[in-house]
């Protein structure tokens, strides 16, 4: 499994020489809460069909990112763009709009509890995207499940899933609008190690077969050496580090070093 993740992404890269269009464009970016300053100075560059892993420790501020992104957060200063539009002065039906295009996968997976995997799926096919025809639904929600390799849970309740089901119905639900952009919140949290590396092995999977654009916040080190097509490196409100994971895992820096003690 390990040598085929990375032959996908061995393939995936060697095309790619052309410079890519940037869908996210982040300059200057600054967010205080009170005294707090959390973002200081974020410059960052997602380009079309890359996935980008933030590194840094809790607290730094790499989820703040992100939904400032989607729209979540106003900065304090800056700049945030997403397909060349500034989303501070999005109006609210731009972005609902954009947060179609934009998926967002939650640590917790945030299933519906009170819904079957199949309903959990069907709803942001019938509030989202309005789509009324009962064999469409049908054929997105089971295709997506089967993407991650969860058709056989279509009917069970969140409640009768394991942590990595729940991230696979998470995943799954996230995927079947096909949004343009995935902003995945440490999406292996709270896994063993085997489920981890395939939830990573999936993220890589999405990225080849939709074309996807990502950004994935992790502590998990496999997780990022596996999705990566370049990690930036978070401290202190800044972005102070950024390669390739093996660039990094290179760097005499003592900081990015600190992150890659344990890699062999």
């Amino acid at each position: 499994m390990a040598m085929e993740a990375e032959k996908t992404k061995k393939e995936q890269k060697q095309p790619s020489e052309k410079k890519q269009e940037v869908v996210i464009a982040i300059k200057g970016l600054k967010k205080s809460f009170g005294e707090k300053h959390v973002l200081k100075n974020i410059n960052l560059e997602v380009h079309r069909g890359e996935n980008v892993v933030i590194l840094g420790r809790s607290g730094t501020g790499k989820s703040v990112t992100i939904q400032c992104i989607v729209g979540m957060l106003k900065p304090d200063g800056g700049s945030v763009k997403v397909f060349g539009d500034e989303v501070a002065d999005m109006s609210e039906k731009e972005l609902k709009a954009l947060r179609i295009k934009i998926g967002f996968l939650f640590q917790s997976g945030a299933l519906y509890d009170s819904m079957t995997v199949r309903e959990n799926l069907e709803f942001p096919l019938t509030r989202v995207l309005k789509i009324k025809d009962r064999d469409e639904i049908d054929r997105r929600v089971e295709e997506a499940l089967d993407s991650v390799g969860l058709l056989e849970a279509i009917d069970k309740m969140p409640s009768d899933l394991s942590g990595g089901m729940r991230k696979r119905a998470g995943l799954a639900r996230t995927i079947i609008v096909e949004p343009q952009i995935i902003l995945y919140d440490e999406p292996t949290t709270g896994l063993d190690p085997i489920t981890s590396r395939e939830i990573s092995d999936l993220i890589l999977s999405i990225q080849k077969k939709q074309k996807t654009s990502s950004i994935i916040i992790t502590h998990d080190m496999e997780c990022a050496r596996i999705a990566s097509d370049r990690v930036v490196i978070m401290d202190d409100g800044e972005y102070i580090a950024e390669g390739t994971f093996d660039e990094l895992h290179k760097s005499k820096e003592k900081i990015v070093g600190s992150y890659f003690k344990d890699i062999s």
